[in-house]
């Protein structure tokens, strides 16, 4: 229930519902990454229609982590040498972060934000190869997953302070917090979000459901849900980005995408690599 003169849920939801979307560029790349038929020309003719873009990717090309002898010109050069998925998914977390980059103000700490989203979308790509779901998709639905908790702290600054004294005093979960002092949680903000910036179905579920993975009757029954879950949680157990306190894992979610500790855990070294290298790539 909303402490007095909090802002209402409704408030709260119209609010989110006007903050600025993403770049079209990046939104309509994110539309079609379910996309079997989306093309690398495709691609490329996207990318160069957006010049900030276009630099941005660039330079991230470019930067000390590829090493690429002789350097790359062009977006056509860079598909041809990195590949389609990495050039996809080099736009996408370079899209996400400037977007939550450019909207932060205040006490809101990006770079904590960004390194917990860019973990869990690491590890999240990880495991989708092993689950059969699209990595990609996973990867960016891992990066926006709590897009709704940005939207509160940006929208709601002085009640989501309220919420970070409440978890703190209580030792609880955050979305415990905001249930408490906001009535509604991040998972249905952001999911609300997800819907008017019209994402795809799957990464829609995982930003609602990824904290609905109970291990009762109340499971969310979305795969991508379950594996961004289990992806936050081994985020925080392997410190990606993030010092809370590691969520509890659902052993229905591990069940259903048939995993298990022995099988994950040979893993955990490419995601740290990989986490390392976005991180820095990302500057942050």
């Amino acid at each position: 229930m909303n402490t007095p003169g909090v802002m209402t849920i409704n408030d709260i939801l119209e609010k989110a519902e006007r903050l600025p979307s993403p770049p079209g560029t990046i939104m309509n790349i994110i539309r079609t990454l379910e996309d079997g038929d989306a093309t690398a020309e495709q691609l490329a003719k996207q990318i160069e229609a957006d010049v900030g873009l276009l630099t941005s990717v660039l330079r991230l090309v470019n930067s000390s982590h590829y090493a690429i002898s002789g350097g790359v010109t062009s977006i056509r050069q860079a598909i041809v040498m990195l590949g389609f998925e990495a050039i996809r998914n080099l736009v996408c977390i370079n899209g996400i972060s400037d977007y939550f980059h450019r909207n932060s103000f205040g006490a809101f700490n990006y770079e904590n934000f960004v390194r917990h989203s860019i973990g869990v979308g690491c590890v999240a790509k990880v495991f989708a190869k092993s689950v059969s779901l699209n990595p990609d998709t996973a990867f960016v639905a891992a990066m926006l997953h709590d897009v709704g908790q940005f939207a509160l702290a940006i929208t709601a600054p002085n009640e989501y302070r309220v919420v970070i004294e409440h978890m703190k005093k209580n030792d609880c979960h955050v979305v415990e917090a905001e249930l408490a002092v906001l009535g509604v949680d991040h998972t249905k903000i952001g999911g609300h979000m997800a819907k008017h910036w019209q994402l795809p179905e799957a990464i829609c579920d995982a930003i609602v459901g990824h904290h609905q993975t109970s291990d009762s009757n109340t499971d969310y029954g979305s795969s991508m849900a379950d594996l961004t879950h289990v992806a936050e949680v081994f985020a925080h157990a392997l410190e990606l980005g993030s010092s809370d306190q590691v969520p509890l894992l659902s052993d229905n979610a591990m069940l259903r995408l048939r995993l298990s500790f022995q099988k994950v855990s040979k893993s955990f070294g490419k995601i740290e690599e990989e986490y390392a290298d976005y991180a820095q790539m990302m500057g942050v």
